[in-house]
């Protein structure tokens, strides 16, 4: 890899704007996970007076107490998801009201509420039944939720999409759909000029659900045909390399000493320790986030190198990566605690260094 100067790259008054809008960011990460933290402890600490009163089952209360317990975190978390809109929009990269905002997070919470309600409802049963060994056949369990959600959020996700309406794009996609060997997943628009001006795109589903969005912001005056291309032959990567099933399997892989640290920490068979389950669990997931952002990392790296590959245009990669910079104000080259923490894509300057890298080896 290369090492280029970030300046120079991408401008600097560019660069001081887009770091002083993203240590905002950091900033409020930070206070948001001490309060969600706060939250469950709280509640932990109300539901040893709160679980008699309820007069439910072990299993129903303890349910009742995680779905509060969560509730909570997400009210702890909601000022700074606020913040960030306001911070957003006065950047001009949002254009998001603050009415749309918080409806968006009630959705969220319910979406939140209702898995969780299912994993609390099997978790319990099993921490009835087989006491501190509930980990054992919870984890695969858990697992296989997560693999059925990854069949059901195409289909979530494509509410409000529009087929590529151009011939061309049209011909590109297939084009490096068989170059990559991506099969023919399904590929929409989905317009979010309303909403901001950042663009992004994303891939869904595992096998027949497959499928790729692409935001409407791709097609505006910041990025041309070649760079949308670039962004095509990135997402069709991450189904050609069966990144989503292999994320599945990496959720598996670490969730199964969380929660046997949880199980042997807390007695969730106590319906009142519920909430401290979760704020163990929430404490785990931190510390594992680096590694989790490492293996996400890896992965958006291998679909860019497959996708300079299928369209054989680093100078279409380097103007997509500038383009985000500009449009959505993200730091190019971060600090090192925020790249590990926060992170799951390589930084921006680092994807330009990969496309000069691979203009040098080809």
């Amino acid at each position: 890899m290369p090492r280029l100067n970030e300046t120079r790259l991408f401008g600097a008054g560019l660069v001081h704007e887009a770091r002083y809008v993203e240590r905002f960011f950091d900033g409020a990460w930070v206070l948001s996970t001490l309060l969600v933290f706060a939250a469950y402890a709280l509640v932990f600490r109300r539901a040893r007076v709160i679980a008699p009163r309820l007069g439910l089952g072990r299993v129903n209360a303890g349910i009742v107490l995680g779905v509060v317990a969560l509730a909570a975190a997400w009210a702890a978390a909601l000022p700074g998801a606020l913040a960030a809109t306001w911070w957003d929009r006065r950047h001009g990269v949002s254009r998001e009201s603050y009415a749309a905002a918080v409806a968006g997070e009630w959705v969220q919470l319910l979406a939140v509420a209702f898995v969780a309600t299912v994993a609390l409802a099997l978790v319990l049963t099993l921490a009835r039944r087989l006491g501190r060994w509930w980990w054992a056949p919870a984890a695969p369990l858990l697992a296989a939720i997560f693999l059925a959600l990854q069949f059901v959020t195409p289909y979530v996700t494509s509410v409000g999409t529009h087929p590529v309406r151009s011939p061309a794009l049209r011909s590109e996609i297939r084009r490096l759909a068989a170059s990559e060997h991506a099969g023919s997943p399904a590929v929409g628009i989905e317009d979010v000029s309303g909403r901001t001006r950042a663009a992004n795109a994303f891939s869904v589903g595992i096998g027949p659900t497959e499928r790729i969005v692409l935001w409407s912001t791709l097609f505006g005056r910041e990025f041309d045909r070649a760079e949308v291309r670039f962004v095509v032959g990135h997402e069709l990567a991450h189904l050609a390399r069966n990144h989503i099933a292999r994320g599945v399997a990496w959720f598996a892989l670490l969730v199964l000493p969380i929660l046997a640290v949880t199980a042997w920490a807390v007695d969730i068979r106590r319906p009142a320790a519920v909430p401290l389950a979760l704020l163990v669990v929430g404490v785990l997931h931190l510390a594992v986030l680096p590694l989790q952002n490492a293996i996400s990392r890896r992965y958006e790296a291998e679909a860019d190198w497959i996708g300079l590959d299928g369209t054989r245009d680093p100078a279409a990669a380097r103007g997509l990566f500038t383009g985000f910079v500009a449009s959505s104000l993200q730091d190019p080259s971060p600090p090192e605690w925020v790249h590990v923490l926060l992170d799951d894509h390589p930084s921006l300057l680092q994807r330009v260094e990969m496309a000069r890298a691979w203009r040098a080896a080809h």
